[in-house]
């Protein structure tokens, strides 16, 4: 996921990728690979060997070094959600999996139901924000592997959708 952000001011462009145990993330140029932890109302960033509490409330961020002005300036959704591998056409079963930490807050399908391409699957919510995840294309949900309330980790399934030519949904 690529998203700029405005801290205190100024505008940073971020990507957070998935990877296993963590993420990598690129600020501007630097790369940084992090760790995360869901506490009641904040979340633990490890970064190498320092981790920050990090606290969401509104349009601030509460960090060991005080507190920041924040707000989401631009979000692409490019490679937000990890598909476990290329749909190789109609027929083909994907895995759609969670990009980032988090808690179910929503889950928009059942099995049996038929999903367009974009359609929301699950709504999770991240540090305060909510995330959707949409269907990779058209196709009939086969498997919801989460459950509201839930707290999922990076790359976890939370629906498997067998894809259908875009006539037969």
């Amino acid at each position: 996921m690529r998203f700029r952000l405005d801290v205190d001011g100024e505008q940073r462009d971020i990507e957070v990728q998935p990877i296993a145990g963590g993420f990598v993330i690129r600020i501007e140029g630097a790369e940084y690979r992090a760790r995360t932890r869901l506490a009641m109302d904040s979340v633990d960033v490890r970064i190498g060997a320092k981790t920050q509490r990090l606290h969401l409330q509104g349009n601030e961020a509460f960090l060991h070094d005080g507190i920041h002005r924040v707000r989401l300036v631009e979000v692409s959704e490019e490679g937000a959600d990890v598909i476990e591998s290329r749909p190789s056409g109609p027929g083909a079963i994907v895995d759609v999996r969670s990009s980032m930490p988090g808690r179910v807050v929503r889950v928009a399908i059942t099995p049996g139901a038929h999903v367009r391409r974009g359609e929301t699957l699950v709504v999770l919510e991240a540090m305060k924000m909510q995330n959707e995840i949409p269907a990779p294309g058209d196709g009939v949900v086969r498997q919801v592997a989460v459950s509201e309330g839930e707290t999922v980790t990076a790359d976890r399934v939370v629906a498997s959708i067998e894809l259908r030519g875009p006539s037969a949904s």
